[in-house]
Formats: C-alpha cells, structure tokens, sequence
C-alpha cells in the first residue's frame, strides 16, 4: 500500500472547529461591485445570506489568498487565511479609490467551524472540493486549536493548498487546479488578462501534486531533473510511520504518477503518487 493510499484512509473530519481563518469585514454600499471587479469569481447577484469563494490575485495573475465572503446585509464578512489579514486589507485599500468601503480586522470576534455533513443551517459552500457548511459564531472563547497531525495529512492527501505553503506569489491558480474559483465568464478583475492566457493558449507549465518518500525532505526543497535542471519545489510535507508524505509543484512534464525525481541539497528521492489536474474539479 502506498502512502497516499494509507493516508486516504484518514475520511475528512465531520466538524473542523476554529478552522484557520482571519475575518475581515467590508462595510459600505458598493463592497460587492468591488469584488466583483477585484477578485476571480462572479458577485453578480450576491445578496444577504450568500457565500462565495473567491481568489485574491497580483497584477501578474499570482496568488495572494483564497477567501470566502459572506453577505449579512449589514456588512461583508471576508474569511481570509489565518495571519493574513492586515496584508490583505492593505492589498484591498490600494484599490479603493472613491468607493464607499471601510475594511477592518475582526478576527477576535468570531470563531469558523467548519462542518462537512453539510448542514442546512449554516453558510453552505465547498472547501476545495468538499461540500461543507460554514458554521459563523460571534464573540468566541479565546481558544486557538492546533490542527492535528491527521488534519494535516487529510489535507496534503487531498491536494489542498494552505497560505503560505501553497498559497504564495511563487505560483498562480491554474498551477493549483484552482479552476473552479474562477469566472472565465463575467468581465475583468485584477490579473484576469494573465489567467485568460494561461487558459486560452494552454501555457500552463506547472501542475500540484502529491508525493512520497522514506527520505528526509524538507520543505522549499528544490527538485532536479536528471541533467541538474530546475524542475520544481516542494511546498509541504508531514511524516508519518517514518514516512513523508507531500506537496510539490512541478513542471508538467515530469508530473507523471510514479515519476521519480530528486532534491537539490540532500539527494532525496521522491516518487510523485498523484497529479491534481483540471478533469478533477471542472472550471466554471
């Protein structure tokens, strides 16, 4: 048995209580026509009660965040990757010019739990590919929870990006099968001229995927091909059973299941289980 095949043994957790988010709320009326010419996805008819998930992307169709708003009539609530809020509101103020919008950090004042029984009652959208429910509670107890281990396995067996790790400047969304997260319909946004690109002449050239190995990897490690060439980097990693288990992206070319390729510094070898492609979860 291989170790992504153990690993997907691990089913996702029913609750993930105080999943990793920073909130930022939007105050003012033109907040949704904002997102709508800010971001990826398509706000046209987003009102009280809707969530949706979006992207927050550079100039150059490079990643910042993946966020999902939440519309409560009175305000927008912005759920954010823990830690990145004040990066984010400055990156958000550069283009809020005359519009009537006000942003601030609130993550003291709510607490997300994530359920993926979908219940009926809560903000229900997906959590990269997952149906769940956004369960929003105001005023929580001052309780961080760490995530597991098996936490972290589940997400690197499924292939879902994290800030900082996956989520970074270093790659743009098409690289991490994020295609769903996108209108390629409605009208511009910031990076949309690059991403329509990357997907009208197929320039893609990196692809995420899951890896093992028995050797020590580290993080950031940079992959070779046999002729000492860049090929790609590895993005996460968690052991278990002496084992480790990851994420990289890699040129595609070389993201071929069972493929072998090495690491730059210590000469691992990693062996590539799994390439997440766009087949899997579609584009809108």
């Amino acid at each position: 048995m291989t170790m992504i095949e153990k690993i997907s043994e691990i089913k996702s957790p029913p609750v993930i209580h105080n999943c990793p988010f920073d909130v930022i709320r939007m105050i003012g009326n033109e907040s949704v026509d904002f997102l709508q010419r800010i971001t990826t996805n398509d706000f046209k008819g987003f009102v009280n009660g809707n969530i949706q998930k979006t992207l927050l992307v550079t100039e150059r169709g490079r990643i910042f965040d993946a966020v999902w708003i939440i519309h409560r009539s009175h305000d927008l609530l912005m759920l954010v990757s823990r830690g990145m809020s004040a990066e984010i509101i400055l990156w958000l103020n550069k283009y809020i010019i005359m519009e009537d919008i006000t942003l601030s950090d609130v993550s003291n004042e709510f607490k997300i739990d994530l359920h993926f029984n979908n219940e009926k009652n809560f903000y229900r959208s997906d959590y990269f590919g997952f149906p769940v429910s956004f369960e929003l509670k105001e005023q929580p107890e001052n309780i961080l929870d760490k995530p597991s281990d098996l936490l972290e396995y589940w997400r690197i067996e499924n292939g879902i990006p994290k800030a900082k790790k996956e989520l970074v400047q270093d790659f743009n969304p098409l690289e991490l099968n994020l295609w769903n997260w996108i209108s390629f319909t409605k009208g511009c946004y910031i990076g949309q001229e690059v991403i329509a690109r990357l997907d009208t002449y197929d320039k893609i050239q990196r692809t995420l995927c899951n890896f093992s190995t028995t050797d020590q990897i580290n993080e950031q490690d940079i992959l070779l091909d046999e002729n000492e060439t860049v090929i790609g980097k590895i993005t996460s990693v968690s052991e278990m059973d002496n084992k480790f288990i990851g994420l990289a992206v890699v040129r595609v070319k070389f993201a071929v299941e069972h493929q072998k390729l090495r690491t730059k510094d210590s000469n691992a070898i990693i062996e590539i289980e799994k390439v997440l492609k766009k087949e899997i979860y579609g584009r809108n």
